[in-house]
């Protein structure tokens, strides 16, 4: 199947249709971030599993979290309020007409809303790194 890779920007987010499921969208972008051993994943979070525990019936949806040491760390150094949106996250989830999104932090907002004007060149390799792997994870 081949699929168009197209970017929606929604202020501090960046939304991608995905043409697999949930946790096939998930799986394919964990596949393409282990390919870079400097980046550490934290946590995937099964949402609908969880909510099946409070006994609510939710459509597929899962998140990830992740980031590059280094990075965050030069990052957190040039504005400590960085700290409230990372590590980097990932969501994918199922809509209510059955499309699945990828869900990801906007480096870009990042870079003006905490005035770290480019980061040192953090966020421009965030801009170079990021894309490819969604584009790994949603393209065949």
């Amino acid at each position: 199947m081949n699929h168009k890779l197209e970017k929606i920007v929604d202020g501090s987010k960046w939304l991608f249709k995905s043409p697999h499921s949930v946790k096939e969208t998930i799986d394919r972008l964990l596949r393409a971030i282990d390919k870079n051993p400097e980046v550490l994943q934290y946590e995937r979070i099964d949402q609908q599993a969880i909510s099946k525990i409070a006994g609510k019936n939710v459509r597929p949806a899962e998140c990830v979290s992740f980031q590059n040491s280094h990075l965050v760390g030069i990052l957190l150094e040039l504005n400590i309020r960085t700290v409230e949106v990372l590590p980097m996250q990932a969501v994918a989830y199922e809509d209510d007409t059955g499309q699945v999104w990828l869900v990801t932090n906007n480096p870009n907002y990042m870079d003006e809303h905490y005035n770290l004007n480019g980061g040192n060149g953090i966020i421009k390799q965030i801009n170079e790194l990021f894309p490819g792997w969604v584009e790994e994870a949603l393209t065949d």
